[in-house]
């Protein structure tokens, strides 16, 4: 039986369902993390689809949608004819609605064939985006004989099942793909089980694709092939860096890409808003103390909760936000703004009204844990509720909100939206930033601002950046790779150095200034798994390599290209149990070096 947080409301608002229930899911799970007394949503529904189909979905296709859905029948149609097994890509850019699209071509064609799918992808974010796309309306157009579909999201993230709750008698299973390239390599009964159910008839679809040239997760999509599963790869950019991984991209797919939409037409269509990025420097310097950044740099987190409380209690601060809405205000028009606690939502309210800008704030009530019982008591979802319907209607110019409105929730004419800080986390910034994209044909508008507030900042930091949508979508074509110069990775630690050696008065102890100015740099791409989380995030760094260090890189990677332990192709590779192994490397290729000095981790 469905909990309360998957029942279908009967209300005059059925079109938000989705957002609704997301955003219900988003609260619950807060509470859950916050050691509160109540129950989580549960990621299962068992459709009824003779129901299902008196729903007819009103959702108008975009034609960039319709012509994706025609070469995605083409692809269906002719691995049905011949029987065989193949993959291809749908490849739509950012905000043109790859998830819909995908599984609109799902509902029409495979699941209503009898098909299984296992649908795949890095983030919980993702799988929930997935799970209510097949709402009940969609779900109405698989057609006879089927009666039932039952859908499930699996993950180690809260709510989710674990991969041992898995059932053969699941049609579509939503599952990270961190967890079922476990289980599978562990070879865990409940997934087998689920494959075999499917008779041959099994299609994977496979989220952010371009991802799945990485080794383990190449080697899934291969043992699935072997089952008869065929794949369906989304991304928005077909491509990869790295060469090698290109070509096993073109291996797991051969079939290409088959179907796509530019950029360019898109936001002439009005589809998509136009973004523009605009930039306030706040001059406030976080106090990041050297001690905790060394202990930070390497986890891959987002920066600590304590310096985004001191960010957000910055009485100067949240002014200058609120003074910088208020000065372009005509131009900015309707805006969400993105902070970190709930007292900044209100601070920044209350500095908007002096200027007579008409705001309002939208949180969970788990983030007012410092406040009354009275005080909680007075913020409500109903509240919550409200303010998005007055700011819908235009009475309100201006939604605070603590990250609960990255997805989901149902926005137009949204112009713009203030990241009022940097996150290394490219799912968030790109999630923060989608609001503000639909273009004028849905509803949006058809130039969105981005408006970034920059801290001056004393550390390096992998600051995520939003990647620009690639308007020529192949497969083959080397992307174009952003260059930035490294200047701003230059480590804090090696000025102080070079100034203490220098204050000491002997020019003999520190040598030649050269020494510690950097010869060049390597650029580092990979995924990282987030720590106490089964979710990926792809890191993309410059590695600074000095004098010292040359040689020792040059030996280093060639002897690499030759042969890399098995365990470092693994997704779940861990630091503390390698370190033997990269001791080694150090002391036979970098030794002599200083940085070589300090321990790894």
């Amino acid at each position: 039986m469905a909990s309360w947080a998957v029942v279908r409301p009967s209300t005059m608002y059925e079109k938000h369902e989705t957002a609704e229930l997301r955003r219900d899911a988003l609260e619950v799970r807060e509470e859950y993390r916050a050691g509160k007394d109540r129950a989580l949503p549960s990621f299962f529904r068992e459709h009824d689809l003779k129901k299902c189909r008196g729903k007819n979905s009103n959702k108008v296709l975009a034609p960039h949608q319709s012509d994706a859905l025609r070469g995605l029948a083409r692809w269906y149609a002719a691995l049905s004819e011949a029987g065989t097994t193949s993959g291809g890509i749908l490849a739509l850019p950012t905000g043109a609605g790859k998830t819909f699209t995908a599984v609109r071509f799902l509902c029409d064609g495979p699941l209503s064939d009898g098909y299984k799918v296992l649908w795949l992808a890095h983030t919980h974010h993702l799988l929930e985006q997935a799970f209510y796309e097949f709402d009940s309306s969609m779900l109405g157009r698989v057609r006879e004989p089927r009666s039932c579909l039952a859908v499930r999201v699996v993950s180690g993230t809260p709510g989710h099942f674990p991969p041992r709750d898995i059932r053969p008698s699941d049609d579509v299973l939503i599952a990270t793909l961190q967890t079922v390239t476990h289980a599978h390599r562990e070879k865990l009964e409940t997934l087998l089980r689920f494959i075999d159910s499917a008779g041959g008839k099994l299609l994977v679809v496979f989220d952010e694709a371009h991802h799945s040239p990485a080794p383990s997760y190449r080697r899934l999509l291969i043992a699935l092939r072997e089952t008869g599963a065929s794949a369906l790869g989304l991304t928005a950019t077909p491509t990869y860096s790295d060469e090698g991984k290109r070509g096993w991209l073109k291996k797991l797919f051969p079939a290409g890409i088959l179907a796509t939409a530019r950029i360019e037409d898109l936001l002439a269509q009005g589809i998509l808003a136009r973004p523009i990025f605009e930039s306030a420097k706040t001059a406030i310097v976080p106090d990041f103390e050297e001690p905790d950044y060394e202990k930070w740099i390497g986890s891959f987190r987002d920066i600590p909760e304590h310096i985004i409380e001191q960010l957000a209690r910055n009485a100067e601060r949240n002014s200058l936000i609120a003074k910088t809405y208020a000065a372009d205000r005509k131009k900015y028009g309707k805006t969400i703004i993105f902070t970190d606690r709930w007292f900044q939502c209100e601070a920044i309210v209350e500095a908007l009204a002096k200027y007579g800008v008409k705001a309002a704030a939208v949180y969970s009530h788990v983030d007012t844990s410092y406040r009354s019982v009275e005080a909680r008591q007075r913020r409500t979802r109903d509240e919550n509720a409200k303010v998005l319907a007055r700011y819908r209607a235009g009475e309100i110019d201006v939604v605070v909100n603590v990250r609960m409105l990255t997805e989901g929730t149902d926005l137009p004419a949204t112009q713009t939206v203030f990241l009022t800080r940097q996150t290394t986390s490219r799912i968030l910034q790109a999630q923060m930033i989608g609001r503000a994209l639909r273009g004028p044909k849905f509803s949006g508008t058809a130039d969105a601002y981005i408006v970034s507030f920059i801290d001056d900042w004393q550390q390096a930091i992998p600051w995520a950046e939003y990647d620009p949508l690639i308007d020529e979508q192949t497969i083959d074509d080397e992307p174009v790779l952003a260059k930035r110069p490294p200047l701003q990775l230059i480590s804090i630690e090696l000025i102080k150095r070079l100034a203490q050696q220098m204050h000491a008065g002997s020019a003999g102890t520190f040598g030649p200034f050269q020494a510690f100015l950097p010869v060049g740099w390597y650029r580092v791409v990979f995924d990282a798994c987030l720590p106490d989380s089964d979710e990926i995030e792809s890191r993309d760094q410059l590695l600074l390599v000095f004098e010292d260090e040359q040689k020792g890189f040059t030996e280093l990677i060639a002897a690499l290209v030759k042969t890399i332990p098995k365990v470092f192709e693994e997704e779940y590779v861990v630091l503390e149990e390698q370190k033997d192994a990269l001791e080694a490397w150090r002391f036979k290729f970098f030794t002599g070096a200083a940085r070589a000095r300090v321990p790894i981790g």
